[in-house]
């Protein structure tokens, strides 16, 4: 038993050793397991980050859903529209006596982020003076004058709409439940020449004949709608004679859709003065979706490389763990009801930390996601026993950082944090292994996260990092 005893009490010192030291910019906390040449060393580091505000930029990824409307928060004035083609109903042919009723433009919205309440004016315009090539990367900063000129005669409704987003007039069975929907009726003039845009033979056929729809809003600063989806109800009515001696009429509808098959752009404007604001708060940074306003994290691989060096000499580094903690400021728990214009930006739910240069490649499919790449964090939260929540983002750079050293990539790493979503995961077998690939993309709606900066004087950005070397 004594023996038993000496060699418990003899790990346990070797633990505290490893565990303990003093604080600096790089803070040397453990010692070897072994002392020779060939053994196991085990080390525990403290190294100090640094953050700031960057301007990510216009991104080319596919939404999955669109903003409209306006929303003028304590971040920011955000002005979100879209443009979109309409997919051609190849081979579709109108009956021979088929006279127009009307034409009606149908908006599916998800929900609303701001006031509900508030009033927003919709309008709509045709893009005449160019269209989208379909292989083209659309960005989200295009400026409107390249697809429409704004003219009188380009305005499609009889009458734009004016709506609240609590008050919808009407409603869509969709995807098992029932989607708020707007009716925008096409005046006159473009109901007959969306109709008479009959070539159907082709997609590029239909695009010369209408090149799409503009749609925008030109009232109200205080609501933002999730599209859904945007379709195009062309409704006429024809006869034909049956059994030779009745004349039957028939109504129908043919519908043209902004799907996958063609294009589609959301435009995001946000105020420049409102960016050179939030700049200037040195102990927040912020990361702001669809403004492009990111948070840079930088690590120090230089310093890493010098105390790793220092630690295991020549031996092959291995970063056992690296787990950033970053909490999150300003998630709003109260009530819908007592929600303020300072509550409408919420924190994403889903936080990407990805390697600089390496963003648009992401997106764009012209690399796979991996941990030695990027990594994504859900927003966590935490419930103390005084009823307190917190909420954070935890990443684990380990595989990352274990690339880097043995790369040979020192210097400083710069890391972006960017808002996102995850869709379905796609996994792929083989006869030897299988892979999972999980989609993401750009977050589209608004989201606001506050974190703490690397400046701020009582939260020092830190990652501790335990490797080993053999």
């Amino acid at each position: 038993m004594r023996h038993k005893i000496e060699f418990v009490l003899s790990v346990l010192a070797i633990l505290v050793f490893v565990l303990a030291g003093c604080k600096n910019d790089v803070i040397d906390a453990g010692s070897s397991v072994l002392e020779s040449e060939d053994s196991v060393v085990v080390r525990a580091d403290t190294f100090r980050l640094t953050s700031s505000l960057v301007r990510g930029g216009a991104v080319t990824a596919t939404p999955d859903s669109f903003m409209l409307g306006e929303l003028d928060s304590k971040y920011g004035h955000l002005h979100a529209d879209l443009l979109t083609q309409l997919a051609c109903p190849v081979g579709f042919v109108y009956p021979e006596s088929a006279v127009l009723d009307s034409v009606c433009i149908f908006l599916y919205y998800r929900y609303a982020q701001g006031d509900e309440n508030a009033p927003l004016l919709i309008n709509a315009y045709a893009m005449d003076r160019g269209t989208f090539v379909y292989n083209e990367p659309l960005r989200s900063d295009a400026p409107i004058e390249d697809y429409c000129s704004l003219e009188d005669s380009t305005r499609m409704l009889e009458h734009p709409a004016i709506i609240t987003a609590k008050r919808y007039t009407d409603s869509t069975y969709y995807a098992s439940q029932y989607i708020p929907t707007i009716t925008l009726k096409l005046n006159d003039t473009w109901a007959k020449k969306l109709f008479a845009a009959d070539d159907f033979s082709s997609q590029d056929a239909f695009n010369k004949l209408f090149k799409g729809l503009y749609l925008t809003t030109e009232f109200g600063g205080s609501t933002l709608l999730s599209v859904l989806d945007v379709n195009v109800g062309i409704y006429y009515h024809f006869t034909y004679e049956r059994a030779g001696v009745e004349t039957v009429k028939e109504q129908d509808m043919k519908g043209l859709y902004a799907n996958r098959e063609v294009r589609q752009l959301n435009r995001y404007v946000w105020q420049e003065s409102d960016l050179e604001a939030l700049e200037q708060n040195t102990d927040t940074n912020f990361i702001i979706s669809p403004a492009h306003i990111y948070t840079q994290v930088s690590f120090p691989m230089a310093a890493m490389k010098e105390a790793i060096t220092r630690s295991l000499g020549t031996r092959r580094p291995y970063v056992n763990r690296a787990r950033l903690t970053l909490p999150v400021l300003n998630k709003y728990s109260g009530s819908a009801s007592q929600r303020t214009r300072d509550d409408w930006a919420q924190p994403s739910e889903v936080m990407l930390l990805v390697r600089k240069g390496d963003l648009e490649k992401l997106f764009n499919d012209e690399i796979v996601l991996s941990d030695s790449i990027a990594m994504y964090a859900v927003l966590k939260s935490v419930t103390d026993t005084f009823d307190i929540t917190t909420y954070s983002y935890e990443f684990d750079l380990s595989t990352l950082l274990t690339a880097q050293l043995r790369e040979d990539r020192y210097g400083t790493l710069d890391m972006w944090l960017v808002p996102i979503t995850v869709g379905s995961t796609t996994t792929t077998t083989t006869a030897t292994a299988a892979s999972a690939s999980v989609e993401i993309e750009y977050n589209q709606s608004l989201t606001a996260t506050e974190i703490y900066s690397a400046q701020h004087p009582l939260n020092n950005l830190e990652l501790e990092v335990v490797y080993s070397g053999f």
